[in-house]
């Protein structure tokens, strides 16, 4: 009977543990099939495509490198990706939502080419899709050579800056000429003796206790360019206030700026975008020659004096050669080797209108 009462007994923990046991598979049954259903209801996924821009030069079908584009929601400024061309004149656009209109435009590219206006539209509707754009060499630039990898080296440059003489009416006016020169290329109607007369800061020579006395040439023109033998000359910022005058009288807001101290590198970069250079040389293209000066009005300090410094205008260069507008000659070339070292032994004096 104890035996029996034993069996019973070791019976009914067996059935206890096992129940529990199989609670507990419930209850973790229970949890992963709870932690398996949806929170919330599913959301359909946004097709997306992507626009591969195609850049190439407008004459030879080249690829063009390094053009820069936007791409805005069409109907508003919001840029939504900005992309480079590579070498092989190819951008590709982040992932785009299907259904949507977008504005591509050109906002910067390298010389020798010139930016397009052109803007272009385009629905997303497929996962790749493709626009191609197109420009045409500046102007000015006469011959360059694409290297393999897309860079771009200009080895000609022409800017049809038209010839002002100075003589007759001014005989020592090369300074305001071949400013005049370079404000009728940009499509100003004045003249050199406009110029002169109205817009040039000068100031006179006079004699005190048998010295001579004038302005310093970095403030002011010295004497009258008009005159043969009572004109002189002066550095770039008083070239570049006659010229600040003029347009504020003809309300216009062109920018002009005194870039003395510039190496040769960047005096050709400023050919190269197509902007004409007012260069301080020598007559003849040798050294300054120093014998003859004035005492300042305003320090009473003495001022050595170039007598051979001349005025021109830099429009371009060819291989080893420049080209020069000389408001004594037209239309002149030198040796760039020489012309330079000119510019530099005069003290690099230059200024430009434009950027």
């Amino acid at each position: 009977m104890k035996r029996i009462v034993k069996l019973l007994v070791l019976l009914g923990i067996i059935f206890f543990i096992y129940t529990m046991f199989n609670k507990e598979d419930a209850r973790n049954v229970a949890k992963e099939t709870v932690a398996q259903l949806p929170t919330s209801a599913p959301t359909s996924k946004i097709e997306q495509g992507t626009i591969t821009i195609v850049n190439t030069d407008e004459t030879s079908d080249q690829p063009v490198k390094g053009a820069v584009f936007t791409i805005t929601t069409a109907g508003s400024t919001n840029v939504i990706d900005t992309v480079t061309t590579d070498a092989s004149g190819e951008a590709t656009s982040s992932l785009l939502d299907y259904g949507t209109s977008y504005t591509i435009k050109q906002q910067k590219i390298n010389v020798p080419y010139q930016l397009s206006k052109e803007e272009q539209q385009l629905a997303v509707n497929a996962p790749e899709q493709q626009l191609s754009f197109t420009n045409r060499v500046l102007e000015h630039v006469k011959d360059f050579e694409t290297t393999p990898d897309g860079e771009i080296k200009i080895k000609k440059v022409y800017i049809d800056v038209d010839t002002v003489m100075q003589k007759p009416e001014l005989p020592n006016g090369c300074e305001i000429t071949s400013l005049t020169a370079v404000l009728n290329y940009y499509g100003y109607d004045v003249t050199k003796t406009e110029m002169a007369d109205n817009y040039l800061p000068k100031q006179p020579f006079s004699t005190k206790n048998k010295k001579l006395y004038g302005p310093d040439p970095y403030q002011a023109y010295a004497g009258d360019p008009r005159e043969l033998k009572g004109g002189f000359f002066s550095f770039a910022p008083p070239i570049v206030e006659a010229a600040n005058l003029y347009f504020d009288v003809v309300g216009r807001s062109s920018s002009t700026t005194d870039i003395s101290g510039s190496s040769r590198e960047e005096m050709i970069d400023k050919l190269n975008k197509g902007i004409p250079v007012v260069t301080w040389i020598t007559l003849d293209l040798t050294p300054p020659k120093m014998n003859y000066g004035w005492y300042y009005n305003d320090t009473d300090v003495y001022h050595s004096a170039p007598v051979n410094l001349h005025v021109v205008v830099l429009n371009g260069y060819d291989d080893g050669i420049v080209h020069v507008m000389n408001p004594l000659k037209g239309q002149v070339t030198y040796d760039a080797d020489t012309f330079f070292n000119s510019y530099e032994e005069m003290g690099s004096h230059a200024m430009i209108v434009g950027n």
